[in-house]
């Protein structure tokens, strides 16, 4: 396998290049000739006239492309410019196939796309897609190939239109498409490809909650207007420079374990947010910020990797917001990996990635394609080349942004995670008595309330215990508040040890303990209230001696309400206190 690219300005430069390398000749020698175009413009006519010219000088060439948001040639990031990629294959076999689509039918699509590219050849290795998620929900699209169960790795890019947001177009051969995907197959028995993906994002503020979705579209977060978070957080207005104030500021999304971001392309007439890729209702998130040293940490790692791989050919496909974000740094990313394989890509809107056999949309990633074809050289009398990062300037002032920058984002990091701590150890201290460290009222209503609607909805039994110390007031009388209070304290102990793990145990108030009981009928209860009555009243209690508890217990009936069920707690308290007290009463007596 054999890998080229070019900048060009006009075909003039193109008729130049071919001359130059000798691509005729090359062509002639090869099983297929894989050629894509990344260009900076979205005139269907520019794609046609190269194509076609393209596959007049190598007539059975598969040529696709795509719009973007920068281009990558010979490792150097690029932008306003159209790149040529040319791959001579010495065995594989490259087919491609487009296919148009339009809202609302991109799983069809998908379908149809995925069942045609298996059907396209075998010992199909590999599938490179180039789709236009402006004009169609590339995430729905994919849910499309969940019935192939694909054993191959499926990688791209979404075309982009440079921040303008309003038209990007996906070439295959002389079909230009505006709404649509193309699809290239890699047959082969000898090309071995591999994935290499980063994020590089740091979260930033505190988490909040998706709570309500509309396709491609968060309406509202922790139940207020969506957009509100970027105008309060970060000032961000609703108008025409919307995405460009945004990009820096995705939200990371914490999804199957892994975390993925989210850009929003703009707000919607209803305060919302719209995106080019899936969101969920009901996911987490927090307010992303690119953290310039974490990602050319993560690049030199998978500078290594690829190095280690020794590959033939490597491609990029690497949103358009690191490029944003890192400015002239962004070669730190891309041209070291120049040094071990010529590499080519674009920018885009969105990164196609296979995981676990689903393919999923990507948002801020850095996606690395690595292609050898046979077997690897020997790294006994061949060592693999290293990955050379490029030189820096000399100047102490030059290249310094990113380090100013990933001071400003550890430190807000710092603060926030301080902040959450803080309204972590508040909200603790909330629900918390503080006597004796059990849950409080206000947690135990929560509780109850939550034990409630699951016995209501799936039809659970719970029940409750409401306990009372026998007599309390004469030992604080008799011994004194303060042997009072050790005398609870005691009691807690004894009481933390009884219980289930999956119980709830608080403090109702004064000398009164509740024990919420999941999943514990009415005579479960009744047994475990008198294994902590006898454990009680066995016990001599430091300076105040023997003490005894009266207990009532209730279950759940159908239709109750929290105040029903204590209701009925209570009465049994009553009613084991009017028995004699150190004694157990259910509401059935």
């Amino acid at each position: 396998m054999k890998s080229l690219s070019f900048k060009i300005s006009h075909l003039n430069d193109l008729e130049t290049l071919l001359e130059t390398h000798n691509v005729r000749d090359l062509s002639r020698q090869a099983s297929s000739v894989f050629i894509q175009i990344f260009s900076a413009f979205t005139q269907e006519e520019r794609y046609i006239s190269l194509s076609t010219y393209l596959r007049e000088q190598v007539p059975d060439a598969v040529v696709v492309g795509a719009s973007t948001v920068g281009e990558i040639s010979q490792g150097e990031s690029l932008t306003e410019t159209t790149v040529i990629s040319f791959s001579f294959f010495s065995s594989t076999i490259v087919k491609a196939i487009a296919t148009p689509c339009t809202i609302g039918k991109e799983k069809e699509a998908g379908q149809s796309f995925i069942d045609s590219i298996l059907d396209s050849g075998k010992d199909i290795v590999g599938l490179l897609v180039l789709a236009t998620p402006l004009s169609m929900d590339t995430s729905l699209f994919f849910q499309g190939f969940d019935h192939a169960q694909l054993p191959f790795p499926v990688f791209g890019g979404g075309a982009g239109d440079y921040a303008m947001i309003e038209k990007s177009v996906v070439l295959h051969n002389d079909q230009v498409l505006n709404a649509g995907a193309v699809g290239v197959v890699f047959c082969s028995q000898t090309l071995e490809i591999n994935i290499g993906h980063y994020l590089g994002w740091r979260a930033l503020s505190k988490k909040m909650t998706i709570t309500e979705v509309d396709g491609l579209s968060i309406k509202t977060i922790d139940h207020q207007p969506a957009a509100d978070v970027y105008k309060r957080y970060l000032d961000i207005k609703d108008n025409d420079s919307f995405f460009l104030n945004v990009l820096e500021f995705p939200l990371l999304i914490e999804r199957n374990g892994r975390q993925i971001a989210r850009v929003p392309v703009g707000p919607t007439p209803e305060q919302g947010l719209m995106f080019i890729a899936d969101i969920q209702e009901g996911e987490s998130f927090r307010i992303g910020y690119g953290d310039p040293s974490l990602i050319i940490n993560d690049a030199q790692s998978l500078h290594e990797k690829t190095a280690h791989d020794q590959p033939e050919a490597i491609f990029l496909y690497t949103c358009g917001c690191r490029r944003f974000l890192l400015q002239e740094e962004t070669n730190l990313e891309t041209q070291p990996f120049e040094a071990i394989a010529p590499t080519a890509g674009f920018y885009t809107y969105g990164e196609f990635s296979s995981i676990n056999g689903t393919v999923e949309t990507l948002n801020s990633a850095m996606l690395c394609i690595t292609m050898i074809e046979g077997a690897k050289p020997d790294s006994s009398t061949q060592p693999p080349i290293s990955a050379v990062p490029p030189k820096k300037s000399a100047d102490p002032y030059a290249y310094q942004h990113s380090r100013i920058i990933s001071r400003l984002v550890h430190f807000i990091d710092q603060v926030t995670t301080e902040l959450e701590e803080a309204n972590q150890n508040i909200q603790h201290l909330s629900l918390m008595d503080q006597l004796t460290g059990l849950y409080n009222r206000r947690k135990l209503d929560q509780v109850l309330s939550e034990q409630i609607d699951l016995a209501s909805r799936y039809d659970t039994p719970f029940s409750v215990l409401l306990l009372d110390v026998d007599f309390f007031k004469k030992v604080n009388d008799t011994y004194g508040h303060l042997m009072g209070d050790q005398l609870l304290q005691d009691l807690s102990l004894i009481l933390t040890k009884k219980i289930r793990s999956v119980d709830i145990l608080g403090r109702w108030g004064g000398e009164e303990f509740l024990i919420i009981l999941p999943n514990c009928q009415l005579a479960g209860a009744m047994q475990l209230a008198e294994k902590i009555r006898l454990a009680i009243a066995e016990t001599s209690f430091q300076n105040v001696g023997a003490r005894t508890v009266s207990i009532g217990a209730s279950d759940y009936k159908k239709g109750d309400q929290v105040e029903q069920l204590l209701q009925r707690a209570d009465h049994a308290l009553y009613q084991a206190k009017k028995s004699g007290r150190n004694c157990v009463k259910s509401e059935m007596e």
